[in-house]
């Protein structure tokens, strides 16, 4: 991110900014959306319970006018079912998110959300990279296009496919019909020397063209690197690790 540089130009008319914006239906203050956490006391060391902070992250992007996003994990009630019930109980205003299980976890997870209210459904793809999920009960595992339309066609929701480093995945995720993909490698934490979101952003962007959402994470931490990614081809960014740290006392 530090790498990007932006140019001055003032050589132009002096009119107001305006940063609210609508990301699949969805209208918010700012294109700014907060990423998925899951096991925030295990993996950050924040002493704060998993439904607390999703209490705490879902209240705040509605009063702030922007999107949660909220987790999943190994824990089917207390890492996806909790958040998702967060999620519809403040007015159904968030996106759910799950881990690429194999179809066991997919439909138990599918099953779980019926009846309740949510604005759309992202699967992070590249937790399927991570060994602990792929070594439980009920694995993650590797998905095609088939795989992700399974779920899209399930759910009736808009699809964000989350994960996509390369124009490969991101047209395998568009041949799905996803609404959206969120260029991500997952922190860094899944493949050691991965290039970094940024970097790959206006390929993918250039590859799936003006008529699918292009969200972005990784390295947010301020407004300069907001702006780096909308003028790069991101519609939006997720910030998460920032959220998470601030709960460690």
């Amino acid at each position: 991110m530090q790498k990007v540089r932006i140019n001055m130009d003032v050589l132009c008319d002096d009119e107001k900014i305006f940063a609210d914006t609508e990301i699949l239906g969805m209208k918010m203050s700012m294109p700014v959306m907060i990423a998925p956490i899951a096991g925030i006391r295990n993996n950050y060391g924040a002493d704060i319970s998993d439904h607390d902070y999703v209490c705490n992250t879902v209240a705040a992007a509605e009063k702030t006018g922007i999107r949660a996003f909220t987790g999943d994990g190994i824990n089917m009630d207390s890492m996806f079912l909790d958040p998702a019930r967060v999620i519809d109980q403040n007015g159904g205003k968030g996106i759910v998110t799950m881990k690429p299980w194999v179809k066991e976890g997919i439909d138990a997870r599918i099953n779980g959300l019926n009846g309740l209210h949510y604005e759309a459904v992202a699967m992070d793809v590249d937790a399927a990279g991570l060994p602990l999920l792929r070594a439980g009960n009920v694995p993650v595992e590797n998905k095609n296009a088939e795989k992700l339309e399974y779920v899209r066609k399930a759910l009736g929701r808009p699809f964000i496919v989350k994960g996509v480093m390369s124009v490969h995945a991101a047209l395998v995720a568009k041949e799905a019909g996803a609404a959206a993909i969120v260029v991500s490698n997952h922190g860094g934490r899944v493949l050691d020397d991965c290039m970094s979101t940024i970097e790959v952003l206006p390929e993918i962007r250039k590859a799936v063209g003006n008529d699918m959402t292009v969200l972005l994470d990784g390295g947010i931490r301020s407004g300069m690197d907001v702006f780096k990614a909308l003028a790069l081809g991101a519609d939006g960014v997720l910030v998460g690790r920032p959220f998470a740290l601030a709960c460690v006392k």
